[in-house]
C-alpha cells in the first residue's frame, strides 16, 4: 500500500470496533450491584468532565429499590461516551437509556454518588408491556430476548434466554425461582 492510500485509509475509513462481553447471569448481576431499582428515565445529557472527556447523566426517577438504598430520587446515572453539538464519542458495548424509558438496573455507586450501570449494557433491562396478556415483561441483551434462543456457553452458564416478566425477574433479585 503506498503512503496516500495509507492516509486515506487511516483519515476516511472508519476503525471495525469488536466487543467481546461474557454474559452475566441474573445472579451475578445481583451480587455485584450495590442497588437494583425499577424506575423511569426523566432526563438525559450529555456533558463534558474536567478532563475534556464526554459523559451522558441520566436522572432515573425510581419507582421502587429492590436492593439499596438509593442516595437520591430521582437517582442520577453516569456512563461514559454520548453525543454534545456535533462531537460524538461511543464506546462498545455501552448501555443507552432513552427519556420516558421504564427500566430495572443493577447499579454501583462511584465514589461522587453517582450510580452506573453493572456489566455496561448487561446492568439494564427495558420493561415493556405485552401486547396480548398486559404481563410486565423485560430484557437486556442476554435475557427475557424471546425465542428460547441459546448464545455460545449460554447453555452452561443457565443463560438460555426465553420471556421474562418483571415479577420473575424481581423474583430471581430475591433469590426465589419464579
Amino acid at each position: 500500500m503506498n503512503r496516500f492510500a495509507r492516509l486515506f485509509a487511516i483519515l476516511f475509513i472508519p476503525p471495525l470496533v469488536a466487543a467481546i462481553v461474557t454474559p452475566l447471569s441474573i445472579q451475578e448481576l445481583t451480587t455485584r450491584a450495590e442497588l437494583i431499582v425499577h424506575g423511569q428515565v426523566l432526563n438525559k445529557n450529555c456533558r463534558r468532565d474536567s478532563a475534556g472527556r464526554l459523559y451522558t447523566r441520566i436522572e432515573l426517577k425510581i419507582r421502587e429499590a429492590w436492593k439499596g438504598t438509593a442516595p437520591s430520587n430521582p437517582l442520577i446515572l453516569v456512563h461514559g461516551g454520548g453525543t454534545l453539538g456535533e462531537e460524538r464519542v461511543e464506546i462498545p458495548g455501552q448501555v443507552e437509556y432513552s427519556v420516558g424509558e421504564e427500566v430495572v438496573v443493577f447499579l454501583v455507586l462511584n465514589p461522587r454518588g453517582e450510580a452506573v450501570t453493572v456489566g455496561l449494557a448487561q446492568g439494564k433491562f427495558h420493561v415493556s408491556k405485552d401486547g396480548v396478556s398486559g404481563e410486565l415483561l423485560v430484557r437486556n441483551p442476554f435475557h427475557g430476548t424471546g425465542g428460547n434462543t441459546v448464545t455460545p456457553n449460554s447453555a452452561e452458564r443457565g443463560q438460555i434466554s426465553f420471556p421474562l416478566t418483571l415479577s420473575a425477574l424481581k423474583a430471581q433479585v430475591a433469590g426465589k425461582d419464579d
